[in-house]
């Protein structure tokens, strides 16, 4: 790591500074570490950092499988397996734990009543297709060799379920209790705008190896990775002219956010 890259490293494990360039993207980080299937993020009111640490080892989880055999005395086959984890880290340039406190419309589902009741009051097949919402009449009584009217009420008897769903609470913003945090780790890996696979390239190391990290359950959706990926950009060196021209900023976000990466550009 040469000393742009030092420098950029130093300054992001500034929380204060760290804060400041993780703020605009904290939506992303949230929607990026959590599979949201009841809420709806509305609005992000702050970014905290907690703790930083520059330079964290990660280990991946390393595995052998293998098979011992022999033929004299006896033939014998056996399995063995062993695990660990790696000899050599994965380096997270600077990782970050955050809170990131959210504006959010919860809807927690749930029943608000479901009644039963028996249908035995029809004379013909179009009042018996009138009590249902939902019925290929049709296709039910070919089904199961049906013909006429006599012959649905000889089949059996019928059921009507009858299921009203909860509606939630008109959604308020300025209530406190739609404001929630939620703890994020932000893995951030510092890159060069003229070789920005390779910070992707380190980034999705750093995924591989947290992958079968154990996730800390939260009261937020649910956690779906250990790590939001970040990579950050220092301001590069006038290079000399001539020199071909690397990508934008704009370019360079759009690419790491098909990624699933959070592109930070340090000035």
């Amino acid at each position: 790591m040469g000393v742009i890259q030092d420098r950029a490293m130093a300054r992001l494990a500034d929380p204060a500074s760290l804060g400041a360039l993780l703020e605009p993207r904290a939506r992303f980080l949230v929607e990026r570490t959590h599979e949201l299937e009841y809420e709806r993020i509305d609005s992000v009111a702050a970014l905290r950092v907690r703790k930083v640490a520059a330079q964290w080892p990660l280990f991946p989880p390393d595995s052998r499988r293998g098979n011992w055999s022999q033929v004299v005395p006896g033939t014998t086959l056996a399995d063995f397996s062993w695990s660990g984890e790696a000899a050599e880290p994965v380096w997270i340039d600077v990782l970050a734990e955050l809170e990131i406190d959210v504006v959010a419309e919860t809807d927690p589902g749930g029943l608000d009543s479901l009644v039963v009741k028996a249908v035995d009051e029809y004379a013909t097949l179009d009042e018996f297709r009138a009590q249902f919402r939902f019925l290929d009449l049709d296709a039910f009584m070919r089904g199961h060799g049906l013909v006429t009217v006599e012959d649905l009420r000889e089949s059996g008897e019928y059921l009507r379920t009858e299921v009203r769903l909860r509606r939630p609470p008109v959604f308020d913003p300025g209530h406190p209790a739609n404001r929630r945090t939620v703890a994020v780790d932000a893995a951030v890996v510092v890159g060069a705008v003229d070789d920005v696979a390779g910070a992707v390239r380190a980034a999705r190391l750093v995924a591989a190896a947290a992958r079968d990290r154990p996730l800390s359950p939260g009261g937020f959706g649910a956690r779906v990775a250990p790590y939001a990926l970040v990579a950050a950009f220092p301001a590069p060196v006038p290079p000399p002219p001539p020199a071909p021209p690397g990508l934008t900023q704009a370019q360079i976000e759009s690419l790491l956010d098909g990624a699933g990466i959070a592109a930070l550009f340090l000035t």
